[in-house]
């Protein structure tokens, strides 16, 4: 049997596992098993529902139902208004119920997908019905200015009088971290001038590290952060494994932006050989973790141990390795490009070896653990790197499977009732 199909075989036990049991749980009363109910006490980033990840929800179920992602956009701004907080992350149920107050990126990224969905619907001539158009309108009304105030808010002056922006409003993070200033630049470019994008990158892209190791974060005085978790409690010696596609994506945004190459010049060759630290799978072409004292899993998963061929961070990698090769052609070195359009398509081909095609959803990691991921699969389908039928798969078991994984319009990383490396469905009584 070769490790492709020992992933499948696996990958595929634990889904049906699940699946068979959420398909008893639908039969029975409260969404339970008789006088049971689908454990959903989880908090962060292992029973969370998170705002983040809402524009690749949006645009997953906008390829079979717009009316569902324009409804799932209002729920999560309806949610924002009546907590009268934008949060990191909910859980009623959870002991601490909520995250970090007014959280960028989950004020940011709705914007995303709802430019996402209007996109979509003027190109293909269709419109929301009435009420829920007017329902849109009233959120996106509410939310750009609260976007901008949080964004605007999380900002500070860091080394050199340059304006940096940490992930909240509230000063709970600190530091500059890098996905999440490609959050809010995807969201809401708008918020920031030329002049901050650029210069924000360069804080970031001047702590790299001599072996390439990109930052998680760099605090104020320039120092560089390597690992997510506490200063003094890291998670592993060479942070998490999406740090360098990040930084190749924050560059190209700002070049979309304004047509202006001179930050990918002069940091092309850092790019280069960030893109060359993230650690592959010489069999797979996968991003993969061996030990996960050594790296971690994309920083909203950086929590979970995940070890093996990892699907969401492939999947970022394969994004960046496009854009890389985007930015070399638009600098006049094609020649250069055209090794890193390769690896994206090694990458992509050998994603299959994470499908699952009897469930419909790709799975986290080939060894631990490889359960259903809800996010993965969603971002699959938002980059493009999920084939049609995949992504309309993954947008039908969303939609039959939608209280399973969203909470007013926010999304869990796994199917309510599991929790990472728990396959089995978990229960607690009935309410």
């Amino acid at each position: 049997m070769t490790p492709r199909t020992r992933v499948s075989r696996v990958a595929t036990k634990v889904l049906l596992v699940f699946l068979a049991a959420l398909s008893l749980a639908a039969a029975a009363p409260a969404g339970g098993q008789g006088d049971r109910a689908l454990r959903d006490d989880g908090t962060y980033q292992d029973g969370g529902y998170w705002a983040t990840p809402l524009p690749w929800l949006m645009a997953t179920l906008m390829r079979v139902d717009p009316s569902r992602a324009a409804g799932a956009f209002c729920d999560a701004v309806e949610d924002f208004q009546s907590r009268k907080d934008i949060n990191e992350w909910v859980n009623d149920r959870a002991a601490r119920p909520a995250g970090v107050r007014d959280y960028c990126a989950s004020a940011a990224m709705p914007l995303a997908g709802l430019r996402r969905l209007r996109a979509h619907l003027k190109q293909a001539g269709r419109t929301l019905p009435d009420d829920l158009a007017k329902r849109v309108d009233r959120a996106e009304a509410w939310l750009r200015p609260q976007a901008r105030r949080v964004l605007r808010g999380g900002s500070r002056v860091g080394k050199g009088g340059v304006r940096i922006f940490t992930p909240d409003a509230t000063g709970g993070y600190g530091s500059f971290w890098v996905r999440d200033w490609s959050y809010q630049i995807e969201g809401c470019p708008d918020a920031f001038t030329r002049e901050e994008i650029r210069d924000g990158y360069y804080f970031l892209a001047a702590a790299q590290r001599a072996d390439g190791c990109m930052p998680d974060r760099v605090r104020p005085d320039g120092r560089g952060v390597y690992s997510p978790g506490p200063e003094n409690r890291q998670f592993s010696s060479n942070g998490s494994v999406d740090q360098s596609p990040f930084m190749v994506i924050v560059c190209h945004q700002y070049w979309k932006l304004y047509d202006d190459l001179e930050p990918f010049r002069r940091t092309a060759d850092a790019l280069e050989k960030a893109m060359r630290f993230t650690p592959r799978s010489a069999a797979t072409a996968l991003v993969v973790i061996t030990d996960a004292k050594v790296f971690r899993p994309y920083s909203f998963f950086d929590t979970v141990p995940l070890v093996g061929d990892q699907q969401f961070d492939s999947v970022l990698f394969w994004d960046a390795c496009r854009k890389l090769a985007d930015l070399l052609d638009a600098a006049g070195q094609g020649k250069r490009a055209e090794p890193w359009r390769r690896e994206a398509d090694r990458v992509r081909q050998s994603l299959t070896s994470l499908w699952d095609d009897k469930v419909g959803l790709f799975v986290a990691a080939s060894e631990k653990w490889p359960q259903p991921s809800i996010w993965g699969s969603l971002f699959a389908v938002y980059s493009g790197q999920a084939t049609p039928e995949q992504s309309d798969r993954i947008a039908r078991w969303c939609l039959d499977h939608y209280d399973l994984i969203v909470k007013r319009g926010q999304v869990r990383h796994l199917p309510k009732g599991t929790f990472w490396g728990k396959p089995q469905p978990q229960y607690v009584p009935a309410p």
